[in-house]
C-alpha cells in the first residue's frame, strides 16, 4: 500500500506541474509561428559562387528585361548586382534579414529560412561573372529539400526523403506512447488477459495515430500556438480514453471499475509528462536523420 501511495503522489505531481505549466503567463510575441525554408543542394554547380532567391510578388513596375546580364566583378559588388537585378520581372529577393545570398557550404547546400517566396526562382551568380537563373519552381513542401542541377538547370523536390521522416517521427511518438501508457497499465497492475491487451492496442491505435499525424503533418507548422493546439488535443483524448477504458478495461475481478477510468488518466498524463521530457532529444534525432541521413 506504501508503494502504491507513493506511485500516485509521482503522478499527482507531474499533474501539477503540467497544469501549471499551462496556467503559467507568458509574453505574447507576434511573431510565433513556424517559417517555411528552402533547403538547396547543388550540383553541377561554379566552385565559387553565390546563390540567392528572386521574386514576382508585386514587381509590376519592375523593368521587363529578357536579356541576363552577367556578373562584373570589377565594376560592382555582389549586393549592388543583386539590388539592380531584374529578369522578366523576377528581382532578388530580400528576407527580414535583408541579405539574402549564401555562398554553398561543404556540402554543396544553402539554407535560406525564416521568410522565403513562393514560387521562387533561384540565382547562381559565379564570382568569375556568369550568371544563370532557374525555371519558375513552386514548392510542394512547407520546408522544401530540393536539388537544382546548375548544368540541366532543373530543380527535383524530395518528396519521399520528407514523408520517409513523418513516418518515423509518427511511429516514434505511438510507439513511446505504448511504452510510457504501458508502464502505468502495470503500475495499475490491471490484468493482462486478452481482452485488456486488445483494449489497450486498439484504443490507442485509434486516439494517438491519427493525433500523430495530424501533429507531424499540420502542428508542427504551428510554432507556439500548435502546442497551445497539442495541449487541447491531449485532454480530449485523455478524457475519451479514460470513458472508454471504464467499460473496456476489466480489473481483477473480472469486471469493469473506477480502477479503469482513472488508469486512462493517470497514463496520459504520465505519457504527456514523458513526452516533455524527451521531446527534445527525440527532435534532435530527428533533426540529424534530416540534415546528415537524408541530406
Amino acid at each position: 500500500m506504501k508503494k502504491k501511495n507513493t506511485v500516485f503522489r509521482i503522478l499527482g505531481s507531474m499533474f501539477l506541474l503540467l497544469f501549471s505549466m499551462c496556467i503559467f503567463p507568458i509574453k505574447a510575441s507576434a511573431d510565433i509561428g513556424a517559417k517555411p525554408s528552402i533547403y538547396i543542394k547543388l550540383v553541377n554547380a561554379p566552385e565559387n559562387c553565390y546563390v540567392a532567391l528572386l521574386d514576382d510578388w508585386k514587381n509590376e513596375d519592375a523593368p521587363y528585361n529578357t536579356e541576363l546580364r552577367d556578373f562584373d566583378p570589377e565594376k560592382e559588388t555582389i549586393d549592388e548586382y543583386l539590388e539592380n537585378f531584374s529578369y522578366e520581372r523576377w528581382t532578388y529577393f530580400t528576407s527580414f534579414w535583408e541579405n539574402n545570398y549564401y555562398k554553398p557550404n561543404e556540402k554543396n547546400a544553402v539554407t535560406f529560412d525564416y521568410d522565403v517566396p513562393d514560387p521562387f526562382r533561384i540565382i547562381v551568380i559565379d564570382e568569375a561573372g556568369p550568371v544563370k537563373v532557374s525555371e519558375v519552381f513552386d514548392q510542394r513542401e512547407f520546408n522544401a529539400s530540393i536539388t537544382y542541377d546548375y548544368a540541366a538547370n532543373t530543380i527535383t523536390e524530395h518528396y519521399v526523403r520528407k514523408s520517409l521522416s513523418r513516418i518515423i517521427q509518427v511511429l516514434g511518438y505511438y510507439l513511446l506512447t505504448l511504452v510510457f501508457e504501458w508502464i502505468v497499465f502495470l503500475l495499475f497492475k490491471l490484468p493482462r488477459n486478452k481482452r485488456n491487451i486488445i483494449s489497450f492496442f486498439v484504443v490507442n491505435a485509434i486516439t494517438n495515430i491519427p493525433y500523430n499525424i495530424f501533429k507531424v503533418y499540420f502542428l508542427s507548422r504551428a510554432g507556439w500556438p500548435g502546442l497551445f493546439i497539442a495541449g487541447f488535443l491531449e485532454i480530449i483524448i485523455m478524457i475519451f480514453e479514460a470513458i472508454v477504458y471504464s467499460f473496456a478495461l476489466v480489473t481483477d475481478k473480472g469486471e469493469p471499475g473506477p480502477k479503469c477510468f482513472f488508469y486512462g488518466i493517470v497514463a496520459n498524463i504520465f505519457s504527456v509528462f514523458m513526452g516533455i521530457v524527451l521531446v527534445i532529444p527525440f527532435m534532435m534525432i530527428d533533426e540529424f536523420i534530416h540534415e546528415t541521413i537524408l541530406h
